[in-house]
């Protein structure tokens, strides 16, 4: 369950930028979002339609290539900031979601998109937490938009590297991400990832302790695991591309 420095289909996270879609049209579009921000040139759209057109399209012509990824669910091109170093803030509600940011991850997800990325962004008016630690958003993702795949976090130490106390503490942080619904955890690592304050062993043994006390229960790790090995079982026989990260 937990990723260390390589995306889920075994290639650097920005090896190849297809495999990863940034489901998120409004930072795109100059009319409504900031050109200058991070995300502006990565997306597949400047409005929730044409998005979704693209969207649904790059995930067809990837099939029996690659998994593909629809990111930052559920949309962060509708939270100005940068979630790199903070948890951006968008100001729509559910009804809102649903009209806009929502259209494009529903069209990849219709299209067969094996994974969907959480942002570390919040969209208050649903759950004040960041999507990627939020109940409420991952139940949204399966019973809602009817995804069915592996749902893996943005890059974990992003949420434990943005100067909010509450997210210091990375073994907290995966207790919150797996509680919440994640399957994966994506850590981009250093060769000593002590550096960056973090463990392997020190993450696990959060994970077994929330077991132990009942913050995680043994059927939410069995349902997480086989997520992810059926994910790696179905591109094996496939020969989808799981590359070597080199």
């Amino acid at each position: 369950m937990l990723r260390i420095g390589h995306h889920a289909v075994g290639r650097p996270v920005l090896d190849d930028a297809s495999l990863l879609h940034d489901a998120d049209p409004v930072a795109g579009c100059r009319e409504h979002g900031d050109p200058a921000s991070f995300i502006s040139g990565r997306v597949l759209g400047a409005d929730a339609e044409g998005a979704a057109a693209r969207v649904a399209s790059a995930v067809a012509g990837e099939r029996g290539t690659v998994a593909s990824t629809l990111k930052h669910f559920p949309g962060h091109g509708a939270a100005p900031g940068d979630s790199h170093s903070s948890i951006p803030s968008a100001p729509l509600g559910l009804d809102e979601w649903r009209a806009g940011p929502s259209v494009p991850f529903v069209a990849g997800i219709d299209a067969g998109a094996e994974l969907v990325m959480t942002g570390h962004l919040a969209y208050p008016a649903v759950d004040p937490a960041p999507a990627s630690l939020s109940p409420e958003w991952h139940r949204i993702l399966r019973d809602e938009l009817g995804f069915d795949g592996v749902v893996v976090t943005d890059d974990m130490l992003m949420l434990q590297h943005n100067g909010l106390p509450e997210y210091a503490d990375p073994g907290e942080n995966a207790v919150r991400a797996v509680a919440a619904g994640s399957d994966l955890l994506l850590y981009v690592l250093p060769a000593d990832p002590a550096t960056m304050g973090i463990t392997v062993g020190g993450l696990v043994t959060s994970l077994v302790g929330a077991v132990h006390t009942g913050r995680i229960s043994e059927e939410r790790l069995d349902e997480a695991a086989a997520r992810v090995l059926t994910l790696r079982r179905t591109l094996e026989e496939s020969g989808t591309n799981l590359g070597t990260g080199e």
